[in-house]
């Protein structure tokens, strides 16, 4: 009970300060990376998000993580307007290893050119102000595998 009444703190605080409710999700399956676009991901997040922790340096407080199961990935699937694969799951690894980028920078690269869009020019710009990328003239959020929406310590700077 009490883990629900966290997770609904922080989805409810997400929601208000996000600037954009689109999404593009990475998924894994059978070998690929597939990108998978939403264009109102609010109802979904409670059927899709998890409580972790956040990383020390925002203070090791919970955070709401996008680390999607088969029923979840479902769950996006059922609400996406469009799903394009983007890689095999063994060319991300391998950019991974050879670049100074994480996973999620060079997911939300691959899914720019996917689905011809454009990064966002404000590299590391706050949910509350902009997308990851622009699709269509639409701002969309990118998530993959272990990403996180916010924080318990980011909404307290928000005061929420």
């Amino acid at each position: 009970m009490q883990n629900e009444a966290i997770k609904k703190y922080l989805i409810d605080g997400y929601n208000e300060l996000a600037f954009t409710h689109s999404y593009i999700f990475g998924y894994n399956e059978s070998g690929m990376v597939y990108g998978a676009r939403v264009m109102d991901g609010k109802e979904i997040l409670p059927y899709i998000t998890c409580l972790d922790h956040a990383s020390g340096k925002n203070g090791g407080t919970v955070s709401l993580k996008y680390k999607p199961n088969k029923a979840q990935i479902s769950v996006i699937i059922q609400s996406a307007i469009e799903i394009r694969p983007i890689c095999t799951v063994e060319f991300l690894e391998n950019e991974f290893r050879s670049t100074k980028f994480n996973r999620g920078q060079i997911f939300e690269n691959l899914v720019a050119s996917t689905f011809l869009g454009k990064q966002v020019e404000a590299k590391n710009a706050k949910f509350t102000d902009c997308g990851d990328v622009i699709v269509d003239k639409i701002h969309y959020q990118v998530k993959y595998l272990k990403a996180t929406f916010t924080d318990e310590r980011t909404l307290k700077n928000f005061g929420k």
